[in-house]
């Protein structure tokens, strides 16, 4: 798992591609219906911006990646096993999104000389040959308009990607982060890898530290990350229901929820309109060490989404 891919898609044969008008020119895309796909994650990196609005409805920690530290939210407890927070219909049940979710099947990656790739996932079945859906090219061969507009969210995101980087690099250089020991009864819980601040050694700061994470985002981040922690409960609590094949949370949804439209589950438009908004403007995976104790790695940062 890295970064860039948390769902491992890069190590499939049909891994996504560059966009290119040669490879591309010629065919559209569909915007997804359904949030099936993200039942193969089980995190996403998070960034500064959208941090407080995932610790409102979802739990995130911090992981030791190949491009250093990083804050990812937790989609479910365990590698394997339920998806709570998807409908059986395609649905998204929690309260928010995390963005790098909303532009499916798109990604980015960042080449050796800092220019951004956009990539689509081609094995999506969202790549078409169909007029009706949005053409990734103009005749000219320039960017379509709302491939255009996929563009400027990676560009928007790579922003706040470099602000998380900072805000984590002042983290691991004071040494604040430990191996987060989980309670007891949250079930299949797997905390491998997954860290949290150290209260002892932030309790101990001095002012001067303080400053300089509360001006970086650093403070805020790790205050975000202690309360989203009490979402753990309410996830363990969904994942025993539908392993159990219980009604609950499960059952009512599906119930309650008609089959998805593009406008109600994908935000796809609503996605692309935010990097230029509060949810991504101060403004997303992982293979985590199980200590904290290092300062970040001097690698490049997770790479999806940069420019």
């Amino acid at each position: 798992m890295s970064t860039d891919d948390p769902a491992g898609t890069a190590s499939r044969a049909d891994a996504p591609v560059p966009i290119s008008p040669e490879r591309h020119g010629a065919r559209f895309w569909r915007r997804f219906t359904s949030f099936d796909f993200a039942r193969a994650w089980r995190m996403v990196p998070v960034v500064l911006g959208e941090h407080e609005q995932v610790a409102a409805s979802l739990p995130f920690f911090f992981v030791r990646t190949h491009d250093g530290l990083w804050p990812v939210a937790l989609l479910r407890l365990s590698a394997a096993g339920p998806c709570a927070l998807v409908a059986p219909n395609g649905t998204w049940r929690g309260a928010y999104v995390p963005s790098i979710l909303r532009v499916h099947p798109f990604t980015a990656r960042r080449r050796g000389d800092g220019q951004m790739v956009l990539l689509v996932d081609e094995a999506s079945g969202l790549v078409t040959d169909d007029p009706a859906d949005e053409a990734f090219f103009t005749p000219q061969g320039d960017p379509a308009p709302v491939l255009e507009k996929v563009i400027d969210f990676f560009r928007t995101r790579a922003g706040a990607e470099t602000d998380t980087r900072a805000a984590m690099a002042e983290i691991a250089a004071r040494k604040l982060l430990m191996p987060f020991v989980p309670p007891q009864g949250l079930g299949d819980l797997d905390a491998t890898g997954l860290l949290v601040p150290d209260r002892t050694r932030l309790a101990a700061l001095a002012r001067a530290d303080i400053a300089a994470l509360y001006r970086c985002g650093a403070l805020g981040l790790m205050q975000a990350q202690a309360v989203s922690v009490h979402h753990l409960a309410f996830l363990a609590s969904a994942e025993a229901q539908l392993s159990q094949g219980g009604g609950g949370v499960a059952t009512q949804a599906a119930a309650q929820t008609s089959a998805p439209t593009d406008a109600a589950v994908s935000g796809f438009l609503d996605a692309v309109a935010a990097a230029h908004s509060l949810d991504m403007g101060s403004i997303p995976g992982p293979q985590g060490r199980d200590d904290g104790s290092d300062q970040a790695d001097d690698a490049d940062p997770p790479s999806q989404g940069q420019v």
